[in-house]
């Protein structure tokens, strides 16, 4: 009888153990869905208020517009609402790779193409910055087993991230390194840099080192969290090294499978 009772005592405990385990566990999921919602509707506030004020500026006083008032009136509001549905946008990728139900497409590919196909849609925003790309690639092309579109949502983050923290007239780098298990992609700029202190940070989704890019234009922050968590799915990392005023160094290591 004692022993049955001890037996059940251990199970009760475990039980216990397990439920507090959960109990935590939920806690936490809530914690970090609350944090997203605030970031959200903290980040939404100001151009939905952009909008709002301008468009009613516009219903009230039209008949007194000039062309170029109109003009720019409405360039304010279309430059607000991008910015909300980018952050919309990128809120929903987020919650995508956040849930259970994420799952990798994984085949091989040419990687090398691959990061050819983002770099170019980068061009335009590097002509009107007058930015240097550089490309330093293997001779022959390199290809490894990854979610092509995921992938590319890392390399696009990333790269989105130097442009929009480097100034005119400034060089970014792209290097690919294939190693014996690994593929390694550095991303190189001679942007704003990020200080010692906010570096083991940068990953986090909750975490911005600067909301405005160095144009001053808003910036949502949520790009580089993106990326690692992808990295971290396809069982790579993301690591920075990075000066103040002198650049930052972004470097994808995702292994060969």
């Amino acid at each position: 009888m004692p022993t049955y009772v001890n037996e059940l005592e251990e199970k009760v405990v475990d039980l216990s153990l397990q439920l507090k385990s959960y109990s935590n566990e939920l806690i936490s999921v809530k914690e970090s869905y609350n944090k997203t919602i605030g970031k959200l509707i903290h980040n939404l506030k100001n151009p939905v208020g952009v909008i709002f004020s301008f468009s009613e500026m516009m219903l009230e006083d039209i008949e007194d517009y000039s062309i170029e008032k109109l003009k720019s009136h409405i360039e304010i509001i279309k430059n607000s609402s991008k910015f909300s549905i980018e952050l919309l946008n990128t809120v929903a990728k987020l919650s995508q790779i956040k849930s259970s139900n994420y799952t990798l497409n994984l085949k091989e590919i040419n990687y090398t193409n691959l990061v050819n196909d983002v770099i170019s849609e980068f061009k335009d925003t590097a002509e009107k910055k007058n930015c240097i790309i550089k490309i330093k690639f293997p001779e022959k092309p390199v290809f490894l087993t990854v979610d092509e579109a995921e992938i590319s949502v890392v390399i696009r983050n990333i790269l989105n991230n130097a442009f929009r923290y480097s100034g005119k007239n400034t060089t970014i780098e792209i290097t690919i390194i294939e190693k014996d298990n690994t593929i390694e992609t550095i991303i190189t700029d001679e942007g704003i840099g990020i200080s010692e202190e906010n570096l083991p940070n940068v990953l986090n989704e909750f975490f911005v080192v600067n909301t405005y890019s160095e144009d001053k234009k808003k910036c949502i922050g949520l790009g580089l969290a993106i990326a690692s968590k992808i990295s971290t799915h396809h069982k790579g990392k993301i690591s920075i090294t990075s000066v103040i005023d002198k650049g930052s160094s972004f470097k994808i290591s995702i292994p060969k499978r």
